[in-house]
């Protein structure tokens, strides 16, 4: 049964905005519109509006993340332009269609005014086109131009909002017109591989079960099949992969065999799941974290879906379990040949990005397993920051 929630959003002067939004199992089928003459003034002045006035504001909405869009659920269309419009507040609304969209988007992206607001109607994937399609030439930081991202969960994952504790959108973005969130700075990462193709990332770079099972999802055979594609891929993966990738990690001078193995910087991957309970993704820090390959089957299930029961700042090392923190540059190692194991044991996922480290390789040389993570302080000719409660 649909569920039904009135939100509020803001109030100006004597009228006073709220959201009705219906959801159903956790997804919002729709987003309306609603206000209301309250007959005194509270508590939000056209003062606490004007500091939105001064900025450049974008939109941009993926339609095709989640659920996609219905005319019903178009939280652009259905809450963001009204209100916009209500308030007299100038916005560019664009819809992306594509990632290649989104990349044209971010690299022809110039700052117009000191501060530009980007607020993200997508998931995580779409975040991660962006930033990695920003003008990268770096000026002195000073005299950069402020870049504020403000990300709403309109993905499948929302790894970094349920991160940054942004669950809900509608009250984000309330948060957002009342002036009550803050710009802070996060951290981004840089993996670069054998044949100098680079990729930024923020939330995970994974090797193993996490990155074959992203891989396998794209196939044409599970697309229409919603969250449940990934219950019938994993059961895949572990009856007919082999888990078993041995890899050469910071601190070790020899290989260590992994089942499942990430770099994560979000505690979440999902909205009720913390595989990674230390991490802090306003925190510049990398955890380590990995399964042995030595776990029996339903070991490794066991210990995947920990990350459904953990609580903030567990620590979830034990036998057969790798976790560390690491605040500074380092390599990872695939330690096999391209030609004495099958493609799919060099699968790489980062920010939903879908790799892999044969097709990565210098042409004409010989295979070579390395990544090289890098921490980066500046990054692109803009400062940026992300708008969050936290």
């Amino acid at each position: 049964m649909a569920e039904q929630t009135s939100i509020p959003l803001i109030q100006v002067a004597n009228k006073r905005y709220k959201v009705l939004t219906e959801s159903q199992n956790g997804q919002y089928e729709s987003f309306s519109l609603e206000s209301e003459v309250t007959g005194k003034d509270l508590p939000t002045t056209p003062d606490e509006i004007a500091f939105l006035r001064g900025k450049e504001i974008i939109v941009l909405d993926s339609v095709k993340s989640g659920k996609g869009r219905t005319a019903q659920n178009d939280f652009c269309s259905n809450v963001i332009e009204p209100i916009f419009h209500q308030l007299q507040i100038s916005a560019r609304i664009i819809r992306t269609y594509s990632q290649e969209s989104v990349a044209q988007h971010a690299q022809s992206l110039a700052a117009t005014n000191p501060t530009t607001i980007v607020i993200f109607l997508s998931g995580d994937t779409t975040i991660s086109e962006f930033i990695n399609n920003l003008n990268q030439s770096c000026t002195d930081s000073s005299q950069k131009p402020s870049l504020w991202l403000l990300p709403l969960p309109f993905g499948t994952g929302n790894a970094w909002t349920t991160s940054l504790e942004i669950q809900c959108p509608v009250t984000a973005f309330g948060k957002f017109l009342q002036n009550k969130l803050s710009p802070k700075t996060f951290p981004l990462y840089k993996a670069i591989f054998p044949n100098q193709f680079e990729i930024v990332f923020f939330i995970i770079l994974s090797i193993g079960f996490h990155a074959n099972l992203l891989h396998l999802c794209e196939q044409h055979r599970f697309h229409n099949l919603g969250v449940e594609k990934f219950r019938i891929a994993a059961q895949e993966i572990l009856e007919s992969y082999k888990l078993d990738y041995p890899l050469i990690i910071p601190g070790q001078s020899s290989p260590s065999n992994f089942a499942y193995f990430a770099l994560i910087n979000t505690p979440h991957l999902e909205k009720t799941y913390k595989p990674s309970p230390k991490s802090d993704p306003l925190k510049s820090e990398l955890h380590v974290l990995g399964y042995s390959a030595a776990l029996t089957k339903p070991e490794l299930i066991e210990k995947i879906m920990k990350g459904y029961s953990t609580k903030k700042g567990d620590d979830i090392s034990a036998d057969g379990v790798t976790y560390k923190p690491f605040a500074s540059d380092f390599d990872i190692t695939f330690d096999q040949q391209a030609s004495s194991a099958s493609k799919n044991a060099f699968e790489i996922c980062c920010d939903g990005h879908l790799l892999n480290m044969i097709e990565l390789q210098q042409e004409g040389a010989d295979f070579d397993g390395r990544i090289k993570i890098r921490f980066l302080d500046q990054y692109s000719s803009f400062d940026l920051k992300v708008l969050t409660i936290v």
